[in-house]
């Protein structure tokens, strides 16, 4: 009983840690994943003290049924949370059929524990949120592998802790739990331990590597500012190597002619984004200076045309007085400050 407390509260405070550690980052930057992994964290937090208060007041002859029932309940914005963390890692947006699949099997789980009989309710609800639990730790755990072997260089440590963490959340926890549960007098009950040392070790690699939530849903490969008017390119930036486009001037002339011919037949506004079979183009163009950024990607993303429209409005700032004095290039070349600073969620590969 005392090693389950001591192991329960030491969870807990992981976890606690864990949450604050990551909300933080939310608050500062507003990235959706460090949103959803903070709420995760909170319900695991709350099923981890739940639980340890119902071994306390097992130990103490007090009903304790109540604080294992509220534990698996709390077990519910915990599993979705890190669902949605997990599509967000992986994609742009949720997959609505596999989020709404868990929310019909949580909601059963729910109803399950007001089934009178304690005991055979809350077995149900255990082997159901055990279930649950272990296929979507597990997915996390492959698709961090995944992640592992897309990350550029600088951040295959991180990622390879990551996945370790992920390893010791989904495998480890589940091997321990099996093993404490059918050799009670072998195994201490310190499995917890091992997921909320897991998620912690994840926490602090996302927080400290914010790159690592970008990886999978698109690659940006190219940022260019050039001028509308003679679609001259004022600042390139590259964030990968791979498929080099051509000339950045001869590029931004094409982009420039192509937008303004659309513009002229059509009658529709400004192009703002140009879909391709393997890739898009992001574009902005500023309301008071003959100039447009664009951003070459593998994807769109709310995001990058978040970041892309921050970065205009900087810029702008920035160097308002040299645009219009028509200035050579070359001073426009500081702005790599403004990239890391709008874009620093983008891997440079």
């Amino acid at each position: 009983m005392l090693t389950q407390v001591i192991s329960g509260s030491i969870a807990t405070a992981m976890l606690a840690a864990g949450f604050v550690l990551i909300f933080k980052q939310f608050v500062e930057k507003k990235y959706r994943p460090s949103l959803y992994m903070s709420i995760a964290w909170l319900g695991f937090m709350f099923e981890a003290l739940f639980d340890t208060m119902h071994v306390i007041a097992e130990a103490n002859g007090l009903p304790s049924a109540i604080f294992l029932k509220i534990s698996y309940i709390s077990l519910a914005p915990g599993f979705l949370s890190f669902l949605a963390f997990v599509d967000s890692i992986s994609r742009d947006e949720i997959e609505a059929k596999r989020f709404s699949v868990v929310v019909f099997l949580l909601s059963i789980n729910v109803i399950v524990l007001f089934i009178p009989g304690d005991d055979l309710a809350i077995n149900i609800s255990y082997n159901m949120v055990i279930s649950i639990g272990l296929v979507i730790s597990t997915h996390a755990f492959f698709l961090l592998i995944k992640i592992y072997h897309f990350v550029p260089r600088s951040l295959k440590c991180a990622s390879g802790i990551n996945v370790l963490g992920a390893f010791c959340v989904s495998v480890l926890y589940l091997i321990m739990n099996i093993l404490q549960a059918s050799l009670p007098g072998i195994f201490p009950p310190i499995s917890r331990l091992f997921e909320a040392a897991g998620g912690l070790f994840q926490t602090i690699v996302f927080a400290k590597n914010e790159q690592l939530f970008f990886i999978l849903p698109f690659k940006a490969q190219r940022l260019i500012v050039y001028d509308t008017k003679n679609g001259i390119a004022l600042f390139v930036h590259d964030w990968s190597k791979e498929n080099k486009v051509i000339d950045e001037d001869l590029f931004s002339g094409i982009l420039n002619g192509m937008s303004l011919i659309v513009n002229e037949s059509i009658q529709k506004g400004r192009v703002q984004e140009i879909k391709m079979e393997r890739g898009v183009l992001l574009i902005n163009h500023d309301n008071v200076h003959t100039i447009a950024f664009v951003i070459i990607a593998s994807k769109s993303s709310q995001l990058l045309n978040q970041a892309l429209g921050a970065f205009r409005r900087h810029f702008v700032q920035k160097f308002g007085s040299n645009l219009e004095k028509r200035e050579p290039t070359t001073v426009f070349d500081s702005a790599i400050d403004l990239v890391k600073e709008y874009f620093v969620f983008i891997p440079q590969f």
